[in-house]
């Protein structure tokens, strides 16, 4: 199987290699069981992909109506400092339309940060935030710009 002793990590593994017997049906048998593994591998896993373009993380939420359905959350990222056209100055805010259309809940919010000294960190609420139109920033450091802030927001949309 896998080669994590975290038992959390193990349920969404794949074993490296499977020996397949010569007999049809335990042949099937085998076939059928590790397609499960890979079927439920696969949609156990979080979506890697951190675009400029909305796209799903394949992260579900349960619904408030009925926990027994899950929705669908999304991720967008943003680069803070392009959409500036500058570094972002000591203790500077700005602001930039997140275009999200049908936002409903957000799930993560958070910007990775490199300052113009390098420090790299990340910061969350209350200087990274969003509402139903803005993606707000403020940085934090009161002496130092940033050279690098991108912000990543996950959500639920109607």
């Amino acid at each position: 199987m896998s080669s994590s002793s975290d038992p959390s990590l193990t349920t969404n593994q794949l074993p490296i290699s499977v020996e397949m017997p010569r007999e049809f049906a335990q042949f099937r048998e085998i076939i059928s069981l590790l397609y499960k593994r890979i079927a439920n591998s696969s949609n156990s896993k979080t979506g890697g992909l951190y675009s400029l373009q909305e796209t799903s993380n394949s992260n579900q939420y349960y619904d408030i109506a009925n926990t027994q359905t899950f929705r669908s959350t999304y991720r967008k990222v943003f680069d803070l400092v392009s959409l500036n056209g500058a570094n972002i100055p000591a203790a500077g805010v700005v602001s930039f339309p997140h275009g999200i259309v049908g936002l409903k809940y957000a799930a993560l919010i958070y910007a990775s940060c490199t300052s113009v000294t390098p420090d790299f960190f990340t910061v969350v609420y209350p200087d990274a935030t969003m509402d139903a139109t803005n993606i707000n920033f403020t940085n934090p450091l009161p002496a130092t710009a940033l050279s690098s802030v991108i912000f990543v927001c996950e959500f639920l949309k109607t």
